[in-house]
């Protein structure tokens, strides 16, 4: 594993930086990759900070949105490489072989199944969020933070611990979420405008998954389904269904909650923990990953079909956890 000195290192003497994470961008990895690059650019590197398709709506106020691209750039052999929050170079969005251009490829994450596919590579399943990592990165390098740094990284930290609700909330994030605070960013604000400020079409999309929800494997599981059919009615875009799924625990003594989406002809299953069962597992067996409070795969299969794949999934893991 590569100490948190080399890298900094590196960035240190990189002229040319580009910053990427995953597609179907999260706010993690959105928030991540513009906390990341406003701080290497105060360091005098020419940054390019890529969120694939573009930033979801309710990640829209944070800083620097205004310079992100949408693509990579087409030329990586002068640039170091860094990617956030994502465990193998095909959830990238980047083109074939780009990396492997790339002058030094940078690898930070926290997914217990990262496949280490950069020439550095700083990933620690034991960390709530990515956003943390550099939190503690940036502090090492005895920098201090500005508010709009903060702020970016705070969502981070926010959301992939479902606003302080999921199962990796430990003593390391909350420390570090006041840390941000105490460096700017304005939490109440943040929780605004991350979980507060939701389309008409968003809350009628979460009506119809909500009549959805069923509770079974005695209690100990909730699952809910979104159609396309449901998503037509709404009028929701793509980048409005993201959290849908850590509504699921909200149903009292369910210990793991599914949302299954139908999408292209296929169904992407997102899968939550309320903290004792590990839904990584869940997902491994389906073909996809993740971490023990949050995972997804994607099933080539009906949703009825997927709907079976999945409880007998959860059913193993739950049984195992008795």
């Amino acid at each position: 594993m590569t100490m948190m000195s080399d890298v900094l290192k590196v960035l240190d003497s990189a002229p040319r930086i580009v910053v990427g994470s995953h597609v179907k961008p999260d706010g993690d990895s959105v928030g991540s990759s513009l906390g990341l690059g406003r701080w290497l650019r105060g360091r005098g590197a020419e940054v390019s900070v890529v969120v694939p398709g573009s930033v979801p709506p309710q990640f829209a106020f944070l800083p620097d949105c205004e310079l992100v691209r949408a693509e990579f750039p087409e030329d990586p052999c002068q640039c170091t490489v860094v990617i956030v929050d994502t465990p193998s170079p095909g959830r990238t969005g980047a083109p074939d072989g780009y990396l492997d251009g790339a002058a030094t490829v940078v690898n930070i994450d926290h997914h217990p199944d990262n496949e280490m596919f950069g020439d550095l590579n700083v990933v620690d399943p034991g960390a709530s969020s990515v956003a943390l990592i550099l939190h503690e990165m940036i502090l090492e390098s005895g920098y201090e933070p500005d508010r709009e740094t903060a702020t970016d990284l705070y969502v981070g930290v926010l959301t992939d611990t479902g606003g302080f609700r999921f199962g990796n909330t430990d003593a390391r994030t909350l420390k570090a979420a006041a840390s941000l605070v105490e460096r700017g960013a304005d939490a109440p604000r943040i929780a605004t405008k991350v979980y507060g400020e939701q389309s008409p079409a968003r809350l009628r999309l979460l009506g119809l998954v909500l009549a959805s929800l069923e509770t079974v494997l005695e209690g100990r599981a909730a699952v809910m389904v979104l159609t396309a059919r449901m998503r037509e009615e709404s009028g929701a875009l793509d980048d409005e269904i993201e959290g849908l799924a850590s509504y699921g625990h909200l149903v009292r003594d369910a210990e793991v909650a599914a949302l299954l989406r139908e999408e292209n002809g296929r169904v992407r299953v997102s899968l939550r923990s309320s903290g004792r069962s590990d839904v990584n597992r869940v997902a491994r067996e389906l073909g996809g990953g993740g971490h023990k409070a949050a995972a997804g795969a994607v099933l080539t299969a009906s949703l009825q079909e997927a709907r079976s794949r999945v409880l007998e999934a959860i059913s193993r893991v739950l049984e195992g956890d008795r």
